[in-house]
This record gives structure tokens, C-alpha cells and sequence, in this order.
């Protein structure tokens, strides 16, 4: 079982990627008005804790999985998802700054969005291979 889970986590990751973009693509002016809302308020909302915590159960997993189950180039996704949730951690204990700064990106952005867009689905599809040819 432990073997296998850099490999979900990789469909996982993946998974997450490919659905941000899908909302971006199809429902672009929705879905980033919708963020836009979410940056706006002062407090954190409850969607950007849930993500704070999706950040974080799969830091403890990734790292479960590589001082358990090591796997060869298992690295690129502990290394991955390290960073991101520390940096994750890091925007959401400055949620001030960070909902000012967000909102005055998308706000500014304007077609740049697609642009996250794209890097979004390649980064996708990066986790999709690693779960499938990879792990």
C-alpha cells in the first residue's frame, strides 16, 4: 500500500490541477470572480481553509510515504509539495497581504489569466505522468 502512494498522491495532484483549470476555462469570468470575492474578504474564508488543509494532509501523506516507502525519484513530489505548503502556510498567516495582493492580480490580470491557466494544466499534466508512467 505504501508503495503505492506516491502514485495517488501524484493522480491526486493531478486531479486537482486538471479541475482548477476546467473552472478556469469554462466558467473563466465566474471562477475568477468568484476567487476575486473569496480574496476580498478580510477574513479567511472557509473555502481557502479547506484548501490550507488539503495543503497540509498532503505534506503529512507525502512525508509518511518517503520516510516509509521510498521510491525512486519520490523526491519530486516530497520536494513539490513541501514547498508548496510551507508557502501555503506563509500566504495564509499573512492574510492580509496576501487577499490585497491575489485580488490586485486578478483585477489586473485581466487575459494573463489564461496564461495561470495553461501553466496550471502542464503542471497537471507533469503529476498525471509521474502517477502513470512513474510511480
Amino acid at each position: 500500500m505504501n508503495e503505492q502512494l506516491f502514485r495517488w498522491l501524484a493522480l491526486l495532484l493531478a486531479l486537482a490541477a486538471f479541475t482548477k483549470v476546467f473552472f478556469g476555462v469554462f466558467f473563466h469570468h465566474r471562477f475568477y470572480e468568484w476567487a476575486r470575492r473569496q480574496y476580498a474578504q478580510s477574513q479567511r474564508p472557509w473555502t481557502v481553509n479547506l484548501l490550507l488543509l488539503y495543503a497540509l494532509g498532503m505534506l503529512v501523506l507525502v512525508w509518511w510515504a518517503t520516510l516509509t516507502a521510498y521510491v525512486p525519484r519520490g523526491w519530486i513530489l516530497t520536494a513539490f509539495i513541501t514547498l508548496a505548503s510551507v508557502k501555503s502556510l506563509g500566504l495564509m498567516l499573512r492574510w492580509e497581504e496576501t487577499s490585497r495582493r491575489f485580488e490586485h492580480l486578478i483585477d489586473r490580470a485581466g487575459p494573463g489569466l489564461w496564461f495561470v491557466d495553461l501553466l496550471v494544466a502542464l503542471l497537471g499534466a507533469g503529476f498525471l505522468l509521474l502517477g502513470l508512467l512513474v510511480y
